[in-house]
């Protein structure tokens, strides 16, 4: 059956080098696979849910390909969670899912806090080890 929604949303990609782009997320889900490829610029995807209402997608042989190290999107990571691992290659960042399964893009409010974060968001501090 056709997806039907009408609401379109947004999509932050961030780069290894540092720079982000807003995408929008268009509400039918048949363009949401071909966005996802071409924004990681990857052959396997997956999906880190970060919260309930937002998702990282990463190239899933990033570690294992020689993707350059991503700090942004380890650091967004890291400012909602504890960080398990760093991340490589590009990232982008979408809603959550709704009851159905499908993919929810960013509202203009959501993605505008989560760029506020990515520029605002200093260098996590290491654990001290001496005193």
């Amino acid at each position: 059956m056709p997806n039907t929604r009408t609401i379109t949303g947004f999509a932050l990609l961030v780069r290894t080098d540092g720079q982000f782009r807003l995408l929008d997320w268009p509400a039918n889900d048949d363009q949401h696979l071909k966005i996802l490829y071409a924004a990681c610029d990857c052959d396997h995807i997956d999906a880190v849910q970060i919260t309930d209402h937002l998702t990282m997608w990463v190239d899933d042989e990033g570690m294992l390909n020689d993707s350059a190290l991503n700090q942004g999107a380890t650091l967004l990571y890291a400012l909602h969670r504890p960080l398990h691992q760093p991340y490589f290659g590009h990232a982008l960042f979408t809603g959550g899912a709704d009851a159905e399964g499908n993919t929810l893009g960013l509202t203009e409010l959501e993605a505008t806090r989560l760029v506020e974060i990515y520029l605002t968001a200093g260098t996590i501090p290491a654990q001290r080890t001496t005193r």
